[in-house]
């Protein structure tokens, strides 16, 4: 008895060596699937923030294994920021890059990627995408008026703030009240002038584009939004309910819409 029970020992040992090799050699002949290529993607913030209002989205950028950069604008001018993109831009010597941009940052892209060869997608966050010749003030006529159009408070050198309760209010309703009022401290004030700032001809004519759109935005109009993304023929166009502070409150949502960009133009 003991002997038959060492030989169906010894029998059960030997299959299961047996299967485990050979798993282990079909595993090492199997071919392993291609890592995605690596894209470059550069995040553009709006007035009223700077490049950390990205730091939900970068980690999901990141873990799918792409090249990732947020701009630090100065907010001193639309001119300087765009300046300040195309150094970026410049500074990155291979591979493609999604530029993508929120709020005001969509003015600063349309500039910045226009002959720009580098430049392979755009995509806009609750963003203003101006044609040649229009202003977000002319723009903004078309659309009823937000309140928070006439929130806006001039600091000593002229250019304009939220004050902080007014930035929960309008800009972060939707954000963890903590964080949001850490946002509000931390806000950077922007030129006026920028509201004038006359487009020259725009990056979304020669780019495909994606747009997703805030539809409780409380700065920009989610009506010119959705009509931004039929202008500019949206690749893809995603609605979330949302303030204009997507990027922090529907991160997954900003990221995923990015991602679908670098998808694209990885091919």
């Amino acid at each position: 008895m003991a002997r038959f029970s060492n030989s169906l020992l010894l029998v059960f040992f030997v299959t299961l060596l047996t299967t485990t090799l050979f798993t282990v050699i079909d595993a090492a002949n199997k071919p392993k699937p291609k890592p995605s290529k690596k894209v470059n993607i550069v995040l553009v913030h709006g007035a009223l923030a700077d490049g950390s209002s990205w730091s939900r989205v970068i980690p999901r950028l990141h873990a799918a294994g792409h090249h990732v950069v947020a701009v630090q604008q100065p907010l001193t001018s639309i001119e300087d920021d765009v300046a300040k993109v195309k150094v970026a831009l410049r500074t990155i010597k291979s591979g493609p890059i999604v530029l993508v941009g929120h709020s005001f940052g969509g003015v600063v892209i349309t500039q910045a990627a226009h002959n720009n060869p580098n430049v392979s997608a755009l995509v806009y966050v609750a963003a203003f995408a101006p044609d040649q010749g229009e202003s977000v003030a002319e723009l903004g006529k078309n659309y009823t008026a937000l309140p928070s159009n006439q929130a806006f408070v001039p600091d000593s050198d002229g250019h304009l703030l939220l004050p902080q309760n007014l930035f929960l209010r309008y800009f972060a309703p939707d954000v963890d009240k903590k964080e949001a009022e850490i946002m509000a401290v931390v806000q950077g004030s922007f030129d006026s002038v920028r509201f004038g700032f006359v487009s020259g001809p725009p990056a979304w004519k020669k780019h495909p584009s994606y747009y997703i759109v805030a539809e409780d935005d409380q700065i920009i109009q989610p009506e010119l939004q959705a009509f931004f993304t039929k202008r500019i023929q949206a690749k893809k166009t995603v609605k979330v309910h949302a303030s204009h502070a997507l990027l922090v409150s529907r991160p997954k949502e900003v990221a995923d819409l990015i991602l679908d960009a670098a998808k694209a133009v990885a091919k």
